[in-house]
């Protein structure tokens, strides 16, 4: 049986995410639809991938773009695309492998231009059996 139920802790909200810094682990959001953690190697770490139909969402909320970014890396393995919008808008980049990858750990970093300051929520869409491990940031 599940359960849920809201949680309210008082304080201080937690600092908007250093994007610049250390950009999002694939596994790092704040919600997701559709989504399963698989291993990112034999040996170590995470990766996200669609669970299901092929299509999952995630969000990164309050992500830090200080003075302003203009291209965005990601680390992915397998075939398919990752969307990225900002606040709920449009699709901004889109990025796919031109041939799939060697297998669900043969990792390659894809990049595309992108166009973000301040603070915002990142949102991404899986399309196809593509692992993310990685979203980088770049002035």
């Amino acid at each position: 049986m599940r359960l849920r139920t809201t949680v309210h802790v008082e304080g201080r909200p937690p600092a908007a995410r250093p994007v610049l810094e250390r950009g999002l682990a694939g596994a790092d959001f704040d919600e997701q639809s559709g989504v399963a953690i698989v291993d990112r190697t034999r040996t170590a770490g995470d990766s996200v991938t669609p669970a299901r139909d092929g299509t999952a969402e995630l969000v990164y909320r309050a992500c830090d773009f200080g003075a302003g970014v203009r291209e965005v890396t990601a680390r992915v393995a397998g075939e398919g695309t990752l969307e990225l919008a900002l606040d709920g808008g449009p699709v901004l980049a889109a990025l796919t492998p031109d041939t799939p990858t060697d297998g669900p750990y043969a990792y390659t970093d894809l990049t595309a231009g992108l166009v973000a300051d301040g603070v915002h929520d990142v949102r991404l869409r899986l399309r196809g059996p593509l692992r993310l491990a990685h979203v980088g940031f770049s002035g």
